[in-house]
This record gives C-alpha cells, structure tokens and sequence, in this order.
C-alpha cells in the first residue's frame, strides 16, 4: 500500500488535510478532511428571529452576508411574508458586492501564484512573491477588492458582517448622491478590470495543458436558474447532468426532499448529494453551465472566448478561476445597473412573530447555500438546517483528486502535491462554512 498526506492544504480558507491511499490493483482513494464541528446549527436553536442574522453571519466573515441573507428569506418564508422590492433591490447589490470581493481575494491569494508559478518551489508562490516580482499585479487585484468592500461598506453598513439587513428590512436606503459616487468609482475601475480579466484568461491559456490533465472530471451541476442568465437569488433550481442531460427544475422545497446526507470517518463536513444524480457540483462552473450565459453584455463577450477554447459544459476545475473573474464583470455590471434605481419605495415591513416553516436558496461565491428554518409561534428558532457549498461539492473534489493520483501516482512529490493542491484551491472550498 502507497500513501500521500498533505496537511495541511495551503492557500485555501481554513484548516484542511489531504491523504491519498492507493493499493495494489485497486484505485487511489482521495480523503479530504477537516475536524472542528462548530454547531451553529445548535447554538441558533431558541435564539428569537431578531437575532438569528448575527449568530449566523459569524460563521464565516467572507460569506457573512450570504449567511445573513439566506436566514433572513429562509425566516420570511416561514413566516409567508414577501420583502418589498426596493429592500430585495438593496439585498441584491449587496450579495453583488460581496461576492465582487470575495472572488478578488481568492483570485489574489488562492489561484494567482498558482497561474503565475506553476513549477516554481512551493516557497516562492504566494502573494508575497509575486508582489516582490509584480507588484502591479497584486495592486491590481487588491484594488477590486477594495472596490467590492467600499459598496458593500454603504449598502451594508459595514464591509465584514453587515448590519443593515434584518428580516423584512433594512435599517436605511443608500442616498442619491452615494449611489452616483459609487457609480463613479465602478466606472474608474472598468480599465482595471478589464485587464484583470485578460490577465487570468492568458494565465490559463499559458497553462492550458495542466489545467487539461488537473481535475477534469464530469459531474452533475446544480444551482439556481435565472431568466436565462446566472442569478444569485431565485425561486428554481436546477439540476443537470454531466454533459447537459437529464435537466430537471426544483422548487427549494422540492431541492430539500431531494438532498440526501452522509457523514464519513475522515472529516466532520457532513457530505450532500442529490437523489438520482449522485454527486454533484456546485460553483461558478455550475452556475455558467446551467445558465448559459450571464446575462450582461461585458461578461458574455468575455464568456464566448473561454467557451471556444474549453467547450460547453465545462468541467475543467482550473477553468474557474477565469470564470470567477467573469463573475466578477458580471457583478460588476450588476451592479453599476442597480445603482441606477432610484431610492424609492418601502425597505422595510412589519414582521410579527408567528410558527411556520420555511427553505430560502442563495447562490454563494463558491456554491449552492441553503437555510431551512421553522419557527416557534414566539418566533424563536425550533429547527435549523443549513447546507453549504463544501457539502455539495466534496465528493466531487475527491474524485477529481483520486483521478490525478491514478494517473501521475503518488511516488513522485513533489509533483504530485503541488497539482493536488492545484486542484483543491481550484475549487476554493471555504472550511468553516463547511463545519458549521
């Protein structure tokens, strides 16, 4: 029996381990673990529906509003009331701006040095290398991380853990004239973004033969169906298989009936896959595949070059650190448009405690976010479920990274464990969400 251990997984959010076990005539089995078992789906329990936003938003800061907005339309789900459309206007610049940041960050600190110095000595490639290189390039990306965190800072009143948005509301509208300075400064770093996204399309074409050998294994997609483009909200989600086959639309209702979870001896994340379609991906390359298309002008220019170069559907986990930037002109676009609306219209409503139960769908940076929460009739929390990106996305990983072990094998380090890696950070899976 051979076996590989990398622990810990570098460059990835949180604390992680990798062990490969490979036996004679049988197939490398990959085993991601992670151990900490956070329980915030316990220490929600009692907590009355005013205060389940900022203990959940506390299980992850790069995800917090996501986690916050979730809870909040999973609550008013249960309790049949509907946000006015300027607080749901308001809910979608933010998630917008989050996720503009987010994905600044992953691209600066998890996939740069890997695109930039693929076979250099895994001491040289991080952020702190290439700033002493480029720094032009790490300015770069940590000026559009700036720019996500300044409209998430005036949307959401603060840039980490947001407290503007409650259930059914929000504590105050983003006037006039910020809207227009907020326009302004989107529009200052068109230029800058623009370039970045040629720079990770080029980056990847460098290394188009490693990101065709590294994680490229057909899987089932999952995410939410926007109107013919990618959308983060929404009321349908979608299932699809491996090569576009067997689609099928789920209400979130319908999605949770479906969900089946197991635990593993190796890690406290608790692995989720959907009945009839096995293990699943979820991620902006599930979201581009069951979607089609972003449904902006500048990001589907920018999209129809990285299909002809990879195919539709795609399934190169490398390719996603391109389609993250695109995410990003998306929302970035996304955005500039909101911004536009004017400040009318009501952004908050009476919300008044009452039992019931109900499920609320989000599309994170990295996946499929799901809350299910039922509500006592003094509005304190009886039951939460939730279902985050990791769970979906693990077992899918796993064999991505079993199939690199059987093809490269595990003798020849360090090699081996730097696309291993690769293919991990590829993924970016965020840990805490993972052991909430």
């Amino acid at each position: 029996m051979a076996e590989l251990v990398i622990d810990p997984i570098t460059r990835i959010g949180g604390i992680a381990a990798l062990r490969i076990v490979a036996e004679e005539a049988t197939p490398p089995e990959a085993c991601l673990s992670a151990f900490g078992y956070r329980g915030f789906e316990q220490i929600a329990l009692g907590a009355h529906l005013d205060n389940l936003l900022p203990v959940v938003s506390r299980i992850c800061g790069l995800d917090s509003l996501f986690h916050q907005l979730c809870a909040a339309m999973a609550v008013e789900k249960a309790l049949g009331v509907e946000a006015p459309s300027r607080l749901r206007l308001l809910r979608e610049l933010a998630l917008h701006a989050q996720l503009f940041e987010r994905h600044a960050v992953s691209l600066s600190v998890h996939s740069l040095p890997d695109l930039l110095f693929p076979s250099s000595d895994p001491s040289l490639r991080n952020l702190v290398s290439i700033y002493s290189v480029d720094e032009e390039v790490v300015r770069r990306l940590l000026g559009l991380k700036s720019l996500g965190s300044m409209v998430l800072q005036e949307v959401g009143g603060n840039s980490v853990h947001p407290v503007n948005f409650r259930t059914g509301g929000a504590a105050r509208d983003v006037p006039g004239e910020k809207r227009d300075a907020l326009r302004s400064k989107l529009e200052e770093a068109r230029p800058l973004l623009v370039e970045t996204s040629r720079l990770i399309k080029l980056l990847l074409r460098r290394n188009e033969e490693m990101a065709s050998r590294i994680g490229n294994v057909p899987a089932p997609s999952l995410a939410l169906r926007g109107p013919g483009q990618v959308t983060m909200t929404g009321e349908r989600a979608a299932v699809v298989g491996p090569q576009g086959d067997g689609e099928q639309d789920l209400s979130p209702h319908d999605l949770l009936g479906r969900l089946r979870e197991s635990n593993s001896a190796y890690s406290h994340v608790r692995n989720v896959s959907v009945e009839g379609y096995g293990e699943t991906r979820v991620g902006p390359l599930s979201r581009i595949n069951i979607n089609g298309h972003y449904g902006t002008s500048l990001a589907d220019g920018e999209l129809e070059e990285v299909k002809s170069q990879w195919g539709f559907p795609i399934h190169a986990c490398l390719v996603g650190h391109v389609l993250r930037i695109l995410e990003m002109v998306h929302a970035w676009e996304k955005m500039h448009e909101l911004l536009k609306e004017p400040d009318e219209g009501e952004i908050s409503l009476e919300v008044k405690p009452a039992a019931g139960k109900g499920a609320a769908v989000l599309e994170a940076p990295e996946g499929m976010l799901i809350y299910e929460v039922e509500l006592t009739g003094e509005g304190l929390v009886k039951d939460l479920n939730l279902v985050t990106p990791l769970q979906f996305n693990q077992r899918v990983l796993e064999t991505s990274l079993a199939k690199i072990a059987e093809e490269v094998g595990i003798e020849g380090e360090p090699k081996i464990m730097d696309m291993l890696q690769m293919a991990i950070r590829a993924y970016a899976p965020c840990i805490p969400c993972g052991l909430h």
